[in-house]
């Protein structure tokens, strides 16, 4: 018997060192997850504090007014035509011109030194849904970076914030930075863009984080109706519809086809340079991507140059993010028909045919009213918000 509880007495000891052990284990993996939980938060903090900074880095420090675009002194920014493919082909007289036609993707490809983002970081209404947040106490810009760590960085349309710092009795506008103390914080998406007007869920989730973000600071939130906003976004994108013009002709040669040598020197000889992709020329004007010019199907910077044949080149525009008074149209056209003189080639519409000077001023006429609509609509082209709004 004495044997008996001896035995019983020693499982009864290792059971208890087992769920000790066990129990010790289990407070080691709740101590490491809750460490890497405090570990991965100030990453994610950091990498949201990043993204917002580099996707607003043009930002203006020292502003004295909230940045709404006065919308009557439309400012020319530098920029490029994105890369994106284009949602929207034109439905207007000038669509149907004959040296018009659709521009091939790979042609959209763009100088990567001028592939700044082409986003002002100036909120306008015109194109954005604005929110703002009034805060009944000043509020530390670390504070809201938490409040928004999970917040996505990347969106099919823009999402941009700034906050009112108050210091030394002024008021700035600014980026948020997580040591400033700030009175209101505007939040804001962008409408539409080449993909096409903003869906409700894309709005509803952001008005949400909005809604959300209010009520966890305790601030006084300014938010418009869904229905009105995505009014607006749907009226925003038939009027880049109207406005989406593309304009390109071909340069083919009078005889077989030409070397890749000859069409090279004659592009860098007018003042086309190679993009950093390797796929097109492009004709820069103040920071500016007048037109480009391409070669379809071979790449300058990757294939082999010395076996390939050109048949052709395909100069093309993105009407929408040029300025008016560079006159792009004019310039792209004189210059591909000195190129045409040079390599004995001709320009071509896109039925094949020689380009006539009535047909040219056609188009040159048919562009007037282009301009005109971004003009009243305070969305001219080349600014800021016509870079935003055509990507």
């Amino acid at each position: 018997m004495p044997e008996s509880i001896a035995q019983f007495t020693e499982q009864l000891d290792l059971q208890k060192a087992l769920f000790i052990i066990g129990a010790l284990i289990i407070v080691a993996l709740i101590i490491n997850n809750l460490l890497r939980s405090r570990k991965l938060k100030k990453r994610m903090m950091s990498n949201f504090a990043q993204a917002m900074v580099q996707d607003q880095l043009e930002q203006p420090k020292n502003l004295i007014e909230p940045h709404f675009s006065d919308g009557s002194l439309p400012v020319d920014e530098p920029g490029s035509s994105p890369d994106l493919p284009h949602h929207h082909l034109p439905n207007t007289p000038i669509g149907q011109a004959s040296v018009i036609t659709e521009i091939n993707e790979a042609s959209e490809n763009t100088d990567a030194s001028l592939e700044q983002s082409v986003y002002s970081n100036r909120m306008d209404p015109n194109i954005d849904c604005v929110v703002v947040l009034k805060f009944a106490l000043l509020i530390k810009g670390q504070e809201l970076f938490e409040k928004m760590s999970q917040w996505p960085t990347r969106t099919p349309y823009r999402m941009a914030y700034e906050g009112l710092h108050e210091s030394n009795d002024s008021q700035v506008w600014e980026l948020l930075q997580a040591d400033h103390d700030y009175r209101e914080l505007q939040l804001s998406m962008q409408l539409a863009n080449r993909r096409g007007p903003v869906s409700k869920d894309d709005l509803a989730e952001f008005l949400g984080l909005a809604s959300q973000l209010a009520g966890d600071v305790d601030a006084e939130i300014d938010l418009p109706p869904i229905p009105q906003v995505l009014a607006q976004a749907q009226d925003l994108d038939h009027f880049a519809i109207q406005c989406d013009i593309q304009l390109a002709f071909n340069l083919v040669p009078n005889m077989m086809s030409w070397t890749t040598k000859e069409v090279d020197t004659a592009l860098v000889k007018m003042g086309l340079a190679l993009s950093r992709d390797g796929l097109s020329f492009n004709y820069t004007t103040e920071n500016y991507i007048l037109f480009k010019a391409q070669i379809p199907g071979i790449n300058f910077l990757t294939d082999d140059l010395q076996t390939q044949r050109v048949k052709n080149v395909i100069f093309s525009l993105d009407v929408p993010l040029v300025p008016q008074r560079l006159q792009a149209f004019t310039k792209m056209l004189e210059i591909s028909k000195a190129i045409a003189q040079e390599l004995d080639g001709k320009v071509l519409d896109d039925n094949s045919q020689n380009l006539e000077m009535s047909s040219i001023d056609i188009i040159v006429a048919q562009l007037e009213p282009i301009y005109l609509i971004m003009q009243e609509r305070q969305i001219p082209p080349g600014s800021s918000l016509a870079l935003r709004l055509f990507s």
